[in-house]
């Protein structure tokens, strides 16, 4: 409607400053209800943050950022509803955002029919960037691979777990994820043996059939890929049984701060709790991680979480690519973007060129509790480098030339 209303102003000879375009428009997807939302919130937050820096020093391209925001429940109905609805009604130039594996595939598929860039965010899967590659993503966020291999790597040092179990929520990120971690173990132990599998369905309300099934297969280590509110749900319900005190446990973003703040001091570390984050407000010690964790507490008084650590880098990739590309045309932002390599809170990050997947340093560790924090930390931290553990490019390659 502003362009067909701007042509006819200029046939008209009328003014038409009332339809410039003075604002750069991200249309934002992400959970903010229900127990997914603590990640969509804080993604949020670290965005709305990033886009309140940028528009402080005069925006981009003499244009201020303008970040719109949505519910969409982590549903691929509504994410990709949304979407549409921010291309063909409110004219967005970028899209931004998601949690779920399965809605941040339907939104890049948008992306890529309506020509639009998209920025995912917390989503991790790999297939974003792999099965399902188009030059219209990028991802500011790590992905399965870099996760797990590190987890993996982490766990093969103890000789003695040689039996291994998984817990995981039922659809595309947890059956990767359990996928991933056994090729890795395969890899570097040969005689590991995977004993068992439990796949609770997406906030599952009951654990207890999965708890018991666990303990009757007395594995040495348990992977888990719950996330987010489930994870706390299946801690809390766990806990009592003795579970964290049986078998070590391996959680892939066991470290969310959204979970190790809702446990506190309840966080059990049984016989060794292995777990990651994808970003961590205290490490790495540089200047630029302390001066984000600054600015997050004053406006928000609180420590980021990995996913506003994601959204505030989505957003400072999106602006510096802008910058780059002197222009909004997408052709010229996703030229810009590719390789495009920012020393972010979590360190230098590089949009890799041929793929778009952020590569990045990854850490894991053991969760314990230190005297600065009333909840759990990792300690005892070991740091893979990005070409350690993110998929070679000569795999991605591979990929793209059986979907031709």
């Amino acid at each position: 409607m502003k362009r067909l209303a701007v042509a006819v102003g200029l046939v008209l000879g009328l003014a038409v400053t009332g339809f410039t375009e003075d604002t750069i428009k991200l249309g934002g997807m992400l959970p903010l209800s229900g127990r997914a939302a603590d990640l969509g919130i804080t993604c949020k937050q670290g965005a709305e943050l990033a886009v309140k820096e940028i528009n402080a020093k005069g925006g981009v391209l003499g244009k201020k950022l303008e970040l719109l925001m949505a519910d969409d429940k982590a549903n691929v109905q509504e994410a990709t509803a949304l979407a549409k609805r921010y291309i063909q009604k409110d004219e967005v130039n970028f899209l931004f955002g998601e949690v779920s594996s399965g809605a941040v595939l339907a939104i890049s598929e948008v992306a890529k029919q309506e020509k639009v860039v998209f920025m995912a965010t917390v989503a991790s899967t790999d297939t974003l960037t792999k099965e399902k590659w188009n030059r219209y993503t990028f991802r500011s966020g790590t992905c399965n691979s870099q996760e797990v291999n590190s987890l993996a790597l982490h766990a093969v040092k103890d000789k003695k777990l040689q039996k291994f179990y998984n817990i995981g929520p039922d659809y595309e990120f947890g059956r990767t994820m359990w996928d991933l971690f056994k090729a890795k173990v395969t890899e570097k132990n040969p005689k590991a043996e995977f004993v068992g599998e439990q796949w609770p369905k997406l906030f599952s309300p009951d654990y207890t059939t999965h708890i018991n099934a666990i303990l009757a297969a007395k594995p040495d280590a348990v992977f888990c890929s719950l996330w987010g509110g489930d994870l706390v749900a299946f801690i809390k319900q766990a806990k009592p049984f003795g579970l964290f005190e049986k078998s070590k446990w391996i959680l892939a973003t066991g470290a969310d701060l959204g979970v190790v703040k809702a446990l506190g001091k309840d966080m059990p570390v049984g016989k060794g709790i292995v777990a990651d984050q994808r970003y961590y407000f205290h490490w790495p010690k540089t200047k630029e991680n302390e001066a984000f964790v600054k600015a997050y507490l004053a406006e928000y008084k609180d420590y980021p979480s990995a996913w506003a650590a994601e959204g505030y880098d989505g957003i400072y990739f999106l602006a510096e690519g802008l910058k780059k590309a002197g222009s909004v045309d997408a052709d010229k932002v996703i030229a810009a973007l590719e390789g495009l390599t920012l020393d972010r809170p979590r360190g230098k990050s590089t949009l890799r060129k041929e793929d778009h997947q952020l590569s990045c340093d990854f850490m894991v560790g053991e969760l314990g509790f230190e005297k600065t924090y009333p909840f759990a930390v990792v300690t005892n931290p070991q740091v893979f480098k990005a070409e350690e553990v993110l998929y070679s490019l000569s795999d991605w390659k591979k990929v793209q030339e059986a979907n031709k």
